[in-house]
């Protein structure tokens, strides 16, 4: 993997402490806000923080339908989510289906919120949910989250 130089982004504990941001400003609502990095060529990953509730849904899906692209791996980092509503699950359903149709790649990074929403959804296996983003991003031996 190659590593576009730049700005750090929090939580990497290994190879890929470069990045840049890229795309839209970082966007940000009453109840959540979103980042974006480009950690190479074909990766980008789109940290999110607070919560992903009625108020935020639409500027969450527009924020990452923004980023998803043919051959990029788009990784959402939701482990420092507190909260996710159904209309967050709504929203990653789209992503993950938009992905696919472009020959783009989803992996999520799961915070327990998000897990607990998964499984209660019964949803779990239709994402790729990982314990750490340098998990997600292939930094480390690749090891799924168990939903």
């Amino acid at each position: 993997m190659t590593v576009v130089p730049g700005s750090s982004i929090s939580g990497f504990t290994n190879a890929a402490k470069g990045s840049v941001d890229y795309g839209p400003p970082a966007t940000g609502t009453a109840t959540a806000s979103f980042h974006a990095h480009r950690i190479s060529a074909h990766t980008a990953v789109i940290q999110v923080r607070g919560e992903i509730d009625l108020m935020s849904a639409n500027a969450f899906r527009d924020f990452l339908t923004y980023h998803v692209a043919a051959d990029r791996t788009l990784v959402v980092d939701l482990s420092e989510l507190e909260f996710m509503g159904t209309c967050g699950l709504s929203v990653l359903s789209v992503l993950s289906t938009r992905s696919r149709d472009v020959g783009g790649t989803l992996a999520l990074v799961c915070a327990r919120p998000v897990q607990r929403l998964l499984k209660a959804a019964g949803q779990e296996s239709m994402f790729a949910c990982y314990e750490s983003l340098d998990h997600a991003i292939g930094l480390e031996e690749i090891r799924r989250f168990p939903a």
